[in-house]
């Protein structure tokens, strides 16, 4: 398999009538969704091959056949979050310049008609029409499959082009580590806009097994009662939803959890207590998670079953994958800037020179703060434009989000750094409590006096209903600094 059109062509011939996705408690079967996704490349064949193709919709059918059309024909899937601004759509636009969009009419409103010099498909429409011709695979290894551009917490978004041989080598990696087969049954509440929602429909076209899609993570409760109801083998859930699935619906996740077979999440610090209470709860299954930038994807994998005590790491480098840490004396157990190496690796972003000097030798500047421990697995400690320098001591929101996320009853906490008068900066603790919890300032207070140096301890305390986050869900903490 090369391409990542041949990973369903594959799922098709082994078992064409399996149920390969159940979307609005509507099921269809690999052939379905080989037939649908021709419809959608029928519809596009007269645009230049390698050229973009714009998608916008949310979780559904209708996305999953679209990427799948626009990449049989050699197109490049420039994929758009619906929930995006205007302002970040015209500059995603205006960089990817497409040929076409496929839409909705809803989300094709956000467009500036000033910018509109291509052609705007309806999705439904282009399905409705059943124009289906013998689509030959037109796509390359080395041709980019699909263009995702960076969330921007910090700055203006980049974009990243993925090639179909580097998303396969990330997929193989996935597979083989987390033991991926064709009877798993996935619950997938996450964005298929987002490389960790997309890199779970791959795994799942790679291995033929089924996806139970939702729009998205907000019902809680909904993503559990499928598990139940269609007897889920794994789950695939950002950090922010588990910690919700422990704090808020302790007794329901341990009923439909607790045969799972596994839990996948990302990197983006997930709660030490979450792991614990996680690992209590699955009977015989694995919770995991990863590391890894959209530009170089799931560079480590940690399984925290096989070990106690580093429920705070995110796992060792993948095969193929070297990690190396740069800091004054470049030595690896001391904090530094993360840099990755290997073959999930991009060569270049998308039309960003400036950017480009971040990749050397095939080496990519994460821009991540992190550390190995002495049997080699890794641990981030922070971004580097997110430390906080306290009186010349250097401070990253990590290890204080950290130590905070143990008290029970907080769904999430973000630090950022403010003006100080005597130390230059201090440390700001930003608090979003878990549904029903009495947890008072004084009490995360309390525990940073007694867990943290004397530096590190906020000096203030807010709690918050809900983080601004982008397009992609993550938390803007620059947005932060706004509040009073």
């Amino acid at each position: 398999m090369n391409t990542i059109p041949e990973l369903l062509q594959n799922s098709v011939h082994d078992n064409s009538k399996k149920t390969a996705v159940i979307s609005n408690e509507e099921e269809y079967s690999y052939k379905e969704i080989d037939d649908l996704s021709s419809s959608v490349s029928t519809n596009i064949l007269q645009y230049p091959r390698n050229s973009v193709v714009s998608l916008m919709l949310e979780n559904s059918l209708e996305f999953i056949v679209s990427y799948l059309g626009i990449l049989k024909v050699g197109k490049i899937a420039h994929i758009i979050p619906p929930n995006i601004s205007k302002e970040n759509l015209t500059e995603q636009i205006k960089s990817a310049n497409p040929t076409c969009l496929i839409s909705s009419k809803g989300y094709a409103s956000k467009l500036n008609s000033e910018l509109i010099n291509f052609d705007v498909l309806e999705a439904n429409e282009i399905l409705s029409k059943h124009m289906v011709k013998d689509i030959d695979n037109y796509s390359n290894p080395d041709d980019f499959a699909y263009l995702i551009y960076t969330s921007g917490t910090t700055s203006k978004p980049k974009g990243i082009g993925i090639t179909h041989k580097k998303s396969l080598f990330t997929t193989n990696n996935i597979v083989n580590i987390l033991g991926y087969k064709n009877s798993d049954i996935e619950v997938l509440p996450l964005s298929l806009s987002h490389s960790f929602g997309l890199g779970c429909l791959h795994t799942a076209l790679f291995v033929g097994s089924t996806i139970i899609l939702h729009k998205n993570a907000i019902d809680v409760e909904n993503v559990l009662n499928s598990i139940t109801r269609y007897h889920a083998t794994t789950l695939a859930a950002v950090p922010a939803t588990l910690t919700k699935m422990v704090e808020n619906f302790n007794n329901q996740t341990k009923l439909t959890c607790e045969n799972l077979r596994l839990i996948i999440t990302n990197s983006t610090t997930i709660p030490e207590l979450t792991v614990k209470k996680l690992k209590n709860i699955i009977k015989t299954g694995k919770l995991a998670t990863y590391y890894g930038l959209t530009e170089a994807s799931r560079s480590t994998f940690m399984i925290f079953n096989d070990i106690t005590g580093k429920e705070a790491s995110v796992g060792k480098p993948a095969q193929n994958v070297k990690i190396k840490i740069v800091n004054e004396t470049d030595d690896p157990k001391k904090n530094g800037e993360i840099f990755i190496n290997g073959e999930n690796v991009i060569e270049k972003y998308w039309k960003n020179e400036e950017m480009d000097h971040n990749i050397q030798n095939g080496w990519i500047k994460t821009s991540d703060m992190g550390y190995f421990d002495e049997d080699g697995y890794l641990y981030l400690t922070g971004r580097v434009d997110d430390m906080i320098n306290v009186g010349g001591e250097k401070v990253f929101p990590n290890q204080i989000e950290s130590i905070v996320k143990r008290l029970e009853g907080i769904d999430e906490a973000v630090v950022i750094g403010v003006r100080h008068d005597t130390f230059g900066e201090v440390a700001k603790l930003f608090v979003k409590k878990s549904q029903d919890s009495k947890i008072k300032e004084s009490d995360i207070m309390e525990y940073c006096i007694k867990n943290l140096e004397r530096y590190k301890v906020p000096v203030s305390i807010r709690f918050i209903e809900d983080f601004p986050q982008t397009e992609y869900g993550k938390i803007k903490r620059y947005a932060l600094k706004d509040y009073k």
